[in-house]
């Protein structure tokens, strides 16, 4: 199919889902129209479920194929979508919208594409009875309890790691650590730790690969919400129904606006998406189950000070998007980017040069060449597409810098001092004599640390045996049959 092609495509299909629970392996069937198929593949590891797996994986898994799609209707983004798998309950339906919506609108903006994405979602009634099976039987079919902290290998996860050790795990309660497609920076994040670590592999179907070589619709998707529902279902194999993940504050500032509509980069990562997946995972998987954020009221500066105390993880932490990029060996900073110069700036008011030096291998704060990168983090209008902070949050750590003889007078810094001096009223609630404050050290763990203790220690009901389902409701997908 050539891009041409697929402009004509009027349907994405939400075909099936299947489980193998000789081999915790889950497939993922999609279709344009009946031209075009993918099959996304997720391996789960651990022991075989066999007759354990129920109906609340099942009905985990469902939520995951309805979240995974993204990546595979940008390729034509059509305008109707078609859930083959039975109606959506009450709250799935505004949460996949806003999935397909808003988790797609900077994609949207880089292919000149309306925003608010226009689509419309429509169901198969003919698997209603299965639908409602599932889900009448998943609420009463939990995870055994256990807690998972997704790691990506950045600092913002290994400080909620830290956080939970501190907040004293019951005895006996299992705590994971899990990797989707694992790299060396979350095993080395693992190690540091001291705690076990899961690895879930998601393969993407490689006509999507196909697609995109022949010049489909590219672009960002909601990878966030995608990776943390893989998770959440990943507790039924693993055992533990409680998933923290590390996302904080400036998830929710916009990235641009297009007219009036908002857009960002960092929305399955946001408030809003935090509470619509929890709220949809508890309503259609079991209510027993978290999916919360402690690290939600922390700023990036609050963050960065605290993983400026934890030196045993320095080395071996990454953030860089080049790391992640799918085929690549790359393990290191590239120092070019815009989460490099971001990470190297919110981290500089509490780490010296040689520290920063010996962590992205130069200081970028002393390179000319950075001046225009770094100007992007904090100029209004000019926030660059990616997983950085608020734009108030770099302006104030560079003003912490303008306040430190160590950096004060690095290149990028002293170039940029009167723009910046000339900012200060921008935020002057968050100066006290012109000086940037933030909260004490103590108070920040204090709030993080209790909120994870009250998780762990919450009353939780004992589990009631799952309802088993028979092998052949598990032997092909739902839908329109197996995938050519």
């Amino acid at each position: 199919m050539t891009a041409a092609e697929l402009a004509g495509v009027e349907t994405f299909r939400l075909v099936g889902y299947d489980f193998d629970a000789g081999r915790n392996v889950a497939r993922f069937d999609y279709a344009f129209d009946d031209t075009h198929r993918f099959q996304e593949i997720v391996e789960f590891g651990g022991p075989p479920l066999r007759s354990r797996a129920g109906t609340g994986i099942e009905a985990a898994l469902r939520l995951v194929h309805l979240a995974a799609g993204v990546s595979y209707y940008k390729a034509a983004a059509p305008g109707r979508i078609r859930i083959e798998t039975g109606p959506l309950r009450p709250g799935e339906s505004a949460f996949v919208h806003d999935l397909y919506d808003k988790g797609l609108r900077e994609f949207a903006v880089s292919n000149d594409l309306p925003v608010p994405v226009r689509l419309e979602l429509e169901s198969v009634t003919a698997v209603e009875a299965r639908a409602a099976t599932v889900a009448a039987g998943s609420s009463q079919d939990s995870p055994a309890p256990g807690i998972a902290v997704p790691v990506g290998g950045g600092k913002d996860s290994i400080v909620l790691v830290e956080a939970l050790k501190a907040a004293g795990p019951p005895p006996g309660l299992p705590i994971w650590l899990v990797a989707i497609n694992r790299h060396p920076a979350m095993q080395r994040t693992a190690e540091v730790a001291g705690l076990p670590l899961a690895s879930i592999t998601r393969t993407l179907s490689p006509r999507l690969a196909e697609l995109n070589s022949a010049g489909a619709l590219n672009g960002h998707v909601p990878i966030t919400a995608i990776v943390s529902l893989i998770v959440v279902a990943g507790g039924y194999v693993h055992g533990y129904d409680t998933t923290l993940v590390a996302l904080e504050r400036s998830a929710d500032e916009a990235t641009s606006l297009v007219g009036d509509v908002a857009v960002n980069h960092q929305w399955s990562k946001s408030t809003e998406c935090e509470l619509a997946l929890r709220s949809v995972v508890r309503g259609s998987v079991s209510p027993s189950i978290e999916y919360a954020s402690p690290l939600r009221s922390c700023g990036e500066l609050e963050i960065a000070r605290w993983f400026a105390d934890l030196d045993a993880y320095h080395s071996g932490f990454r953030s860089c998007n080049r790391v992640f990029r799918a085929g690549t060996s790359f393990d290191g900073w590239c120092g070019a980017c815009a989460k490099c110069r971001f990470v190297f700036l919110v981290m500089a008011p509490f780490l010296g040069p040689d520290r920063l030096v010996a962590i992205f291998g130069h200081n970028l704060l002393d390179d000319p060449e950075q001046v225009e990168g770094f100007r992007d983090l904090f100029a209004a209008g000019r926030k660059p597409y990616e997983c950085v902070g608020e734009q108030r949050e770099s302006l104030l750590a560079f003003l912490f810098l303008l306040e430190l003889p160590r950096w004060r007078d690095a290149a990028v810094v002293a170039a940029l001092r009167t723009e910046l001096e000339g900012s200060r009223p921008l935020v002057a609630g968050d100066l006290e004599r012109g000086v940037p404050v933030l909260e004490s050290r103590l108070a920040t763990r204090d709030h993080v640390v209790r909120f994870i203790a009250h998780l762990l220690n919450r009353e939780r009901k004992p589990p009631e045996p799952p309802r088993m389902i028979a092998p052949t409701e598990w032997s092909v997908p739902r839908g329109a049959g197996p995938v050519a």
